[in-house]
């Protein structure tokens, strides 16, 4: 097997990489071997999530909404569906806890209160703010 590149063929940290992969309780100790391929393999990923998501935009930038999407559709990236859920607006949010409420599930109101305590400000703003 050859040696690992140089690390600057990587734009990633290896170092954190390691922590993330040693915060495993099965994982006890990782090579320099190993430990660069899950390092470039994670930038090829991250390099390919961002070129669909660019793909799908209709303008010159990337949002957080365009990788959601891209996360919402493909299965394969289901993974990942909780972790970037699309961004609604404080009234949509609203409308889908009054649907809830409607149909008798009244389990998450204390939840609910707080998180339209914290979005009073962004109402205010107008119906478009996303939080």
């Amino acid at each position: 097997m050859t040696t690992p590149k140089i690390e600057k063929d990587l734009h990633l940290p290896l170092s954190r990489v390691k922590t993330i992969m040693k915060s495993s309780p099965e994982v006890d100790a990782v090579g320099p071997e190993p430990l660069y391929v899950v390092t470039k393999v994670t930038e090829l990923f991250v390099l390919d999530l961002a070129k669909r998501a660019f793909k799908t935009s209709k303008s010159n930038s990337l949002d957080y909404k365009h990788i959601a999407e891209i996360v919402q559709q493909d299965d394969t990236l289901d993974f990942l569906r909780e972790i970037m859920p699309r961004k609604i607006t404080v009234r949509q949010y609203k409308e889908l806890m009054a649907k809830k409420a409607a149909k008798g599930d009244n389990s998450d109101e204390s939840s609910e209160e707080s998180c339209e305590e914290e979005s009073e400000e962004e109402v205010s703003d107008g119906p478009s703010q996303e939080y």
